[in-house]
């Protein structure tokens, strides 16, 4: 008798015949990659993939970035881009314009792209007088490390809309919230300045993809 080989069932069909959630990460970044280049190149491709990076990291990775890996060309490249942002777009749910904003945790959903930013970034959440969210506007853009701003840029978009309070808002691509000495000079230097214009200043919140840091939260907020 002639032995059969039993084809090992692919990522697609396990897709198929049990759903996504019993696949393994490696399996579903096989899905993304496609069949192109045949079932073993796809999962072996996949599992490179991940051996190089973890998955957070591939999840808000650029199509750029992606393409430096193994194995991943630009089509790859897109359709994880693509899926990971349609996922985050269905699962994710920030303020929106009129939403109260008393709650950091909301204040770092509102910013949670942000907080993945590659560079370091300045950003205001702008508040009328009963908290309510006007608009989020981004002041400035630096380095790895740093990003240098000025009372007057920061405060410049709240006046030009009247807005009634201020929520300074800027992360760490090192991927730890933890304030610097800094951060810390820079909030009471922001603080001054608000009060001197008649905004009120309610937190400031260093946003990372490890989580958030409230001055409010963690009591370095002077009353």
């Amino acid at each position: 008798m002639e032995s059969k080989t039993v084809e090992t069932p692919t990522a697609h069909e396990r897709l198929e015949q049990l759903g996504a959630r019993a696949l393994s990460d490696a399996e579903l970044v096989a899905v993304l990659l496609g069949p192109t280049a045949g079932a073993n190149n796809v999962r072996d491709a996949a599992i490179r993939l991940l051996d190089e990076r973890p998955l957070p990291e591939i999840a808000w990775a650029s199509t750029d970035d992606l393409r430096q890996m193994t194995g991943i060309g630009p089509a790859r490249a897109a359709a994880l881009v693509a899926a990971f942002e349609l996922g985050r777009r269905g699962a994710w749910a920030p303020p929106k314009r009129g939403e109260r904003l008393q709650d950091p945790a909301r204040v770092y959903e509102l910013l949670r792209d942000v907080a993945h930013a590659e560079r370091e970034q300045f950003h205001v959440v702008l508040l009328d007088v009963r908290c309510r969210l006007i608009k989020t506007a981004k002041i400035s853009e630096g380095s790895l490390t740093q990003c240098p701003v000025a009372p007057r840029d920061v405060l410049r978009e709240a006046l030009r809309v009247g807005a009634h309070g201020v929520i300074f808002a800027h992360n760490h691509p090192s991927g730890s919230a933890d304030p610097s000495p800094e951060d810390h000079d820079l909030t009471e230097r922001l603080r001054a300045a608000s009060e001197l214009v008649g905004l009120t200043a309610r937190d400031h919140l260093i946003v990372a993809s490890g989580g958030y840091y409230s001055f409010v939260e963690a009591g370095r907020w002077r009353r």
